[in-house]
């Protein structure tokens, strides 16, 4: 190839990415993009201000595996799904052997509250909620949690249980069968105005994917 036609290819190269490079900045352009990480901010705090009980979960601190994991429904999408989980596993590699039964603990991290506590067989319990929500509610909830957990052989069934079970999401999140129970207690302990959040952004109210979301 002649260097004249190196060059004509190289420049014609060049200006199809110039091209896409306008159509990015014209389509998202830097006003647009700002919005849209505003917007994903404005997700995130409006998720963390919504009043309630919203996460259940529990563990064994010997090996840190869930064996449940339930976000109640007024806070279905919740964004900060994953934050719970961490928070609580935190827990279970650092303080998870040392809790004693029916001892009360809460910890404050950033998606909220974390209270947990501990059965007789050494496993862990928790509950996150927005820290409006009273604190006799989320151990009278974990009381019952531990009742039903207590007439079930939870070593010896996490013991048994193939490997490839911790794979399959269904497994960690509710091993035992156990979330029709939970939601009933959770029920229970609903207060007027929980779901909802102390603030809701205009921008943020006009996109269906945000409420869906939520």
């Amino acid at each position: 190839m002649s260097q004249k036609l190196y060059l004509q290819a190289k420049s014609q190269v060049r200006a199809a990415y110039d091209e896409l490079g306008d159509w990015i900045f014209e389509t998202f352009g830097e006003g647009r993009l700002d919005k849209c990480d505003e917007l994903e901010e404005d997700i995130w705090e409006v998720a963390k201000r919504r009043r309630g009980m919203r996460f259940f979960t529990a563990g064994r601190p010997r090996d840190r595996k869930r064996f449940a994991s339930i976000l109640f429904p007024l806070f279905k999408g919740d964004p900060n799904e994953t934050l719970y989980q961490e928070a609580f596993q935190d827990v279970l590699r650092v303080a998870g052997v040392s809790v004693k039964p029916q001892s009360r603990h809460k910890l404050s991290f950033g998606g909220g509250i974390l209270y947990f506590t501990a059965d007789n067989q050494g496993n862990l319990y928790g509950v996150v909620a927005s820290d409006d929500y009273p604190m006799s509610f989320v151990f009278e909830f974990l009381d019952d949690m531990l009742e039903v957990y207590e007439s079930i052989d939870v070593a010896s069934a996490l013991n048994k249980a193939d490997e490839t079970l911790w794979a399959e999401q269904q497994f960690v999140e509710d091993a035992f069968g156990v979330r029709e129970l939970a939601l009933e207690s959770w029920k229970k302990r609903v207060r007027e105005g929980d779901g909802s959040s102390f603030y809701f952004p205009e921008d943020a109210l006009r996109s269906s994917e945000f409420v869906e979301r939520l």
